[in-house]
């Protein structure tokens, strides 16, 4: 009977948003309910499993530089079993180039910890052991243990975690294969037996290095891997001041230096969770957060940028940025795609209607004799009609470009209109500066569900492309938080993307030749002249039509496939087991 009433429910839900919203929506939503279906998997199989012949040939391998890789890892009380299982960890790595370098901070209460330590090292000479004369907390611990490392690279162990076997060979081998000064993988929050991990969302499978993403949280985190010569451009490696989040602020300094940034992806370190843990009980180190705030806030002043950092609340660890508008620039609205002047009309009075921020101009093209539409009379000197008779997108866009008098442009496709007041703010703060080339903001349909939260390039989807978090709705937080913040992705949309007009200028213009791939084209011609596209949640705009992804022919998917095939195969701003567990 509970089933009967259950079905009853979901049907009537249905018909509901049949009426309202039309089938796209239903269809959409009964996709999204059958994908997050999933079978239980046995997900450390899929994520990072290495058989024992694998381990061998591990093992024997050399490289063509067999860098030295000092493991650092302080020591404060660390309990009997948790210190054997980090030593055993080092001593099963297949890679045989490694130190491990303990300073040791224990009280006259733990002296276990020193004579397991002693053991350890008469059995083997690549373990350097020291007892600190005092405990300065972990970041002038953790400095002095640095003092004792010799090797080309450091690498950072906590003294309550352990490292996968392969964890130093992979390193070291992405380091033969990219020259990388700055390396770091995926990790996995854990508690009992290791092998007995299940759980998707226990697994922190990061994408590739974004500046945005890092000033929003630290999602680096473990394991990270650096060489010397790059920790030699900082005067200071842990600084007191940031204890609670002093990896964080470490990270942030190194990135900004560092020539060659990778991300192995790879499941290589294990976080313990425990009551004293950061990764089980933020309460335990509360400080951390604050810590946190001033090592972004440290950065953007560092790169002569200004702005409030606070906790994106609920999200005590995801950070905003609210970077300071510099004067009020003109922002040209260049709406396109039209089909009829009630689509205009609506779109236009919504933007008017809504928008904070007041010095906008728009510019709306349409292939039909429509001149004036029925506005208010106070709003009219804000707006014009460009005809676009048989023009291409490309084609459209550049015409609205190239007419436009705004600073700052936004594409906005006719079917798109702001959903909060400072979605317009929240764009041009990213927009202004000289490091991006367009900015995004998260776009739903009326069902509710994620029409764009970011695109990233993919080997494995037949165009290439692989439009994030499709199957999340508004209410989601999606995998590790991704729908709550600013972060950085492969390319935006030409739904809604604001960009620099002088930047378009600069050989960025659309191109014609790409075809419904000429957004894309766009942002990724930024992104070769080393800018970044930004994607925010905090600006939002509801999208009416039925399907906000652009059908495209094989012609077109081959030439953008071709022209971008050496992006692509890096997969930058995505993981490729991502989509294979469920998870956006």
């Amino acid at each position: 009977m509970f089933g009967i009433k259950t079905k009853l429910r979901e049907l009537k839900s249905d018909v509901g948003d049949l009426r309202r919203y039309g089938y796209g929506s239903v269809k959409k939503k009964h996709e999204r309910k059958a994908y997050h279906k999933t079978p239980e998997l046995n997900v450390i199989q899929k994520v990072h499993i290495v058989n024992e012949q694998e381990l061998k040939q591990q093992s024997k391998q050399t490289f063509k530089n067999n860098y030295k890789v000092s493991i650092i890892t302080p020591l404060y009380n660390t309990p009997r079993q948790f210190l054997e299982e980090l030593l055993t960890s080092l001593k099963d790595q297949t890679y045989a180039n490694w130190e491990l370098c303990l300073a040791d901070g224990s009280d006259a209460d733990h002296k276990y910890v020193g004579e397991i330590c002693k053991e350890w090292q008469r059995k083997d000479a690549r373990i350097v052991y020291e007892v600190l004369k005092e405990n300065k907390g972990i970041s002038e611990n953790t400095n002095e243990c640095l003092k004792l490392a010799t090797g080309d690279y450091i690498g950072l162990l906590d003294h309550d975690d352990v490292l996968h076997p392969s964890a130093i060979f992979e390193m070291v081998k992405a380091m033969n294969e990219s020259e990388a000064d700055f390396l770091y993988s995926d990790e996995v929050k854990y508690s009992g037996d290791i092998c007995k991990i299940s759980d998707p969302l226990a697994f922190n499978l990061k994408p590739g290095f974004g500046k945005d993403d890092l000033r929003s949280h630290n999602y680096i985190c473990h394991f990270t891997v650096f060489s010397k010569k790059l920790l030699k451009t900082q005067k200071e490696f842990y600084r007191k001041e940031y204890d609670g989040s002093q990896d964080h602020d470490m990270v942030l300094r190194l990135t900004e230096k560092a020539e060659k940034i990778v991300h192995v992806p790879k499941v290589l370190y294990y976080w313990r969770m425990h009551n004293n843990s950061v990764a089980q009980n933020l309460d335990s180190k509360s400080y951390a957060v604050d810590a946190a705030i001033r090592a972004v806030s440290g950065q953007i002043a560092r790169e002569h940028e200004s702005g409030k950092v606070e906790s994106s609340l609920p999200f005590r660890t995801i950070y905003k940025v609210d970077y300071n508008i510099i004067g009020t620039p003109l922002v040209s609205i260049v709406i396109h795609n039209c089909k009829s002047e009630k689509e205009i009309e609506y779109t236009v009075e919504r933007i008017l209607e809504i928008t904070d921020y007041k010095n906008i101009e728009i510019i709306y093209l349409f292939d039909k004799t429509c001149k004036t539409i029925r506005i208010k009379p106070e709003n009219k000197g804000k707006v014009k009609w460009i005809d676009c008779k048989n023009y291409s997108d490309a084609e459209e866009w550049n015409l609205g470009v190239q007419n436009a008098h705004g600073e700052y442009i936004v594409l906005m496709d006719a079917k798109c209109c702001p959903a909060n007041s400072r979605w317009l703010d929240e764009m041009l703060m990213f927009a202004q500066r000289e490091d991006v080339v367009t900015v995004g903001p998260k776009i739903y349909y009326r069902d509710r569900s994620v029409a764009y939260a970011g695109i990233a390039l993919s080997k494995k989807k037949k165009s290439g492309l692989y439009w994030l978090c499709q199957y999340n709705t508004i209410d989601e937080i999606g995998y590790e938080g991704m729908l709550c913040y600013a972060r950085d992705t492969s390319a935006g949309t030409a739904a809604c993307m604001m960009f620099k007009k002088k930047d378009w200028g600069k050989n960025y213009k659309f191109d014609s030749d790409m075809g419904k791939f000429a957004d894309i084209d766009f942002c990724l011609k930024g992104s070769r002249n080393n800018k970044w596209n930004v994607w925010t949640s905090y600006s939002g705009i509801l999208y009416t039509g039925e399907n906000l992804i652009p059908e495209t022919s094989d012609s077109e998917i081959d030439k953008f496939k071709d022209k971008w095939k050496e992006e692509i195969i890096k997969e930058t701003y995505s993981h490729p087991m991502w989509e294979k567990l469920g998870l956006v």
